[in-house]
């Protein structure tokens, strides 16, 4: 192989491996986000319930 393609080659072979790295971290960070919103949602829920409980049926 020439030169010019073993530097193409490399070229994408970094394209591809950081685009899969860059997206798999964006997950994992979007998913911890995630589950502390809902855990801050629950407990909103939880504070509000306590201050205002509802009426046994």
């Amino acid at each position: 192989m020439t030169g010019q393609a073993i530097a193409v080659m490399l070229v994408a072979i970094v394209i591809i491996w950081g685009g899969l790295a860059v997206s798999v971290t964006a997950l994992i960070v979007r998913g911890r986000r995630e589950d502390v919103e809902a855990r801050e949602a629950a407990l909103a829920a939880a504070h509000e319930h306590l201050n205002h409980p509802q009426e046994p049926k």
